[in-house]
């Protein structure tokens, strides 16, 4: 024995190895995997975040859609009104 493990005999403070069983190694495996898969969750590629992202820039591309689509009525409409005027058909 070492001097160091008599005096903690001696003392009461012996402590067992520490020893991780299986059932804990798989515990934490787990605890590893369901944590990997959260922040998948939150900052991967196809993530709520990202999703929450792409439905904004969807609702600003739909707004763009319509503007410029009532741009191309009003342009189609002047066109329209130019070759009444100047008699082209």
């Amino acid at each position: 024995m070492e001097t160091s493990d008599i005096r903690d005999e001696l003392l009461g403070e012996a402590r067992p190895p520490l020893v991780i069983k299986k059932r804990q190694w798989i515990a934490i495996a787990a605890l590893l995997v369901f944590g990997f898969y959260l922040y998948s969750l939150l900052y991967g590629s196809n993530s709520a975040l990202r999703l929450l992202e792409l439905s904004k820039e969807e609702k600003m591309l739909s707004d763009r859609i319509d503007v410029v689509k009532e741009e191309n009525a009003n342009l189609r409409r002047d066109l329209y009104e130019v070759k009444l005027i100047f008699g082209e058909e």
